[in-house]
């Protein structure tokens, strides 16, 4: 076999996007000689690919390459979009054959003569999960984007500190290295001009919009982001406007969205095929009830998650470093810990037909024409606070300290309302939240609070069952309301459905109450209810 060949592109050419090769027998191509142990043929293949500068990535535990396509975008205008699609077999076939010149030894001839690499190579190539060479895609890109360090990247390719691929960028006015307040506020008057025709319900939803059209610009700069939810009480308020309008500045297309799965598990694997192609923004559409679920709450708030896919049984791994998630619906409600993953921007237009309003400018026309100009204000925004110190900055907010200390604290720096105050609207709506106040609120009530009154299970639920003397009504209506609640379906609530629920909210304080258990008591667990003061210590 012979050794492994110099990394030496010259000679080579390379279309970024679909990974298409000029073939070219030059003195520098790899020739590479095929004998009987595959293996080291394969890695010899690989090396070549590398030294070819042959666009595969590693994402999803997968090999993938980025492929560009020409899109639709509004007005019959069309744009560039990227995406990561698996490298088949096929595939990297041929891109083994257009990069290197493959041999096998003809006994007949006696003669060492050109051959197609075989179909073992490359699948022994696809097969070595965790021993590729080949640089980790965290996402792919088509607007310039912002590092942590404040850096800006506006080179088209690959970037080695974000994980990011940039394809197909548009042409962006220089943003200044050192941008001033008055730059910023000048940049935020650019973007706000795209608003100003929405029926924002409050400064804090403007705000909301504000970094709607921010965060994915500058989404190289911090690993998560929260979720962006655009809500209103009737249909035709404009949310999905409101979403295209983000849309166009951070990819140039309408926004692409999905359905909620009709579970749980469904949802979970349309995000999991969504994030497999590493597009930037993913939106789910008309949500109806409740927004919520683990497999969300994991997508939004972890750079990599363990995450099913369409058509498989198995979890995948996927880095979503690029990836801003939104949601839009009427009266949407945000269930679970979802609330503190997510900033609602709500729309109210006061009227009783909002789909008949009609807008007198075009914000999407306006990015389609110059979006260059919209990413340079956004990218100031960030870049001018960054570089002014991050003064005033917020208190950080817990799982996305760099989308605060990067989007969140730059608009309050230039006087707009804290997206974050939106938060605390969602939590006291949230069902889980209000089932959780009730349990504990009654509890106390009855039974009491402190470890004094501590009870199994059982005469809990012998107490909420407790009938006034003459009468099916109850003796505690808001216990017995409270612990039917948690029973759901069955007709009656047990031990085993109420202690699931109060495992599932142990220590999770609401109004400054909270469960707690001791496990070691003889008869079985006993709970009570905890008071605590405002320190998080226990109260009296």
């Amino acid at each position: 076999m012979k050794p492994l060949p110099t990394a030496i592109r010259a000679g080579v050419e390379s279309r970024v996007g679909d990974a298409d090769i000029i073939d070219r027998h030059d003195a520098d191509r790899s020739t590479i000689k095929i004998g009987p142990k595959h293996s080291l043929v394969a890695t010899e293949g690989e090396q070549a690919l590398l030294n070819a500068g042959v666009e595969i990535y590693q994402h999803g535990g997968c090999l993938v390459r980025p492929i560009v396509e020409t899109a639709t975008a509004s007005r019959d205008r069309t744009t560039k979009t990227a995406r990561l699609i698996k490298l088949d077999v096929t595939h990297l076939r041929d891109l083994l054959d257009k990069n290197a010149d493959w041999q096998a030894f003809n006994y007949r001839e006696k003669k060492w003569v050109s051959k197609t690499p075989t179909k073992d190579i490359a699948e022994t190539i696809l097969a070595r999960n965790g021993q590729w060479r080949f640089p980790v895609c965290a996402g792919i890109i088509t607007a310039p984007t912002m590092r942590a360090d404040g850096s800006l990247l506006t080179r088209a390719g690959y970037d080695p500190t974000t994980g990011l691929l940039l394809i197909a960028p548009p042409v962006v006015p220089r943003v200044p290295n050192e941008p001033t307040r008055a730059d910023a506020l000048q940049a935020l008057t650019v973007l706000e001009e795209l608003l100003v025709e929405f029926p924002f319900a409050d400064a804090v939803s403007k705000s909301v919009a504000l970094s709607a059209l921010l965060t994915p610009i500058a989404r190289g700069a911090f690993p998560v982001a929260p979720m962006h939810v655009f809500d209103a009480p009737t249909a035709g308020s404009g949310k999905s406007y409101l979403a295209d309008v983000a849309a166009s500045v951070a990819i140039g297309q309408l926004m692409p969205v999905m359905a909620a799965g009709r579970n749980e598990e469904e949802t979970e694997k349309r995000l999991g095929t969504a994030l497999m192609t590493g597009q930037p923004l993913i939106s789910i559409d008309n949500v109806t009830g409740g927004l919520g679920g683990d497999a969300l709450c994991q997508a939004i708030e972890r750079p990599i998650v363990e995450i099913r896919i369409l058509g498989k049984s198995k979890q995948m791994r996927i880095e979503a470093r690029g990836t801003t998630f939104f949601a839009s619906g009427n009266n949407i409600i945000i269930v679970g810990d979802v609330c503190r993953r997510a900033i609602t921007c709500t729309l109210n237009p006061g009227i009783e037909r909002p789909e008949l309003r009609e807008f007198k400018s075009d914000p999407v026309g306006k990015v389609m024409s110059n979006r260059g100009d919209y990413i340079a204000a956004a990218l100031t925004v960030c870049r001018a606070y960054f570089v002014a110190g991050r003064p005033q900055k917020a208190k950080r907010l817990a799982s996305f300290e760099g989308w605060s200390d990067t989007v969140r604290s730059a608009l309050l720096w230039l006087g707009k309302a804290d997206p974050v105050a939106s938060m605390e609207k969602a939590r006291d709506l949230n069902p889980e939240r209000s089932e959780l106040f009730a349990m504990l609120e009654a509890w106390a009530d009855v039974i009491g609070v402190g470890s004094d009154h501590r009870r199994t299970l059982g005469e809990v639920i012998k107490t909420a069952s407790k009938s006034i003397a003459g009468s099916t009504e109850p003796e505690h209506p808001e216990l017995y309301a409270a612990v039917q609640t948690v029973a759901g379906k069955k007709q009656k609530a047990d031990a085993a459905s109420l202690g699931r629920y109060l495992q599932r909210y142990k220590d999770s304080v609401v109004n400054f109450k909270r469960f707690r258990v001791n496990s070691k008591d003889k008869g079985g667990s006993q709970w009570w209810v905890e008071k605590i003061d405002h320190g998080g210590s226990e109260g009296g």
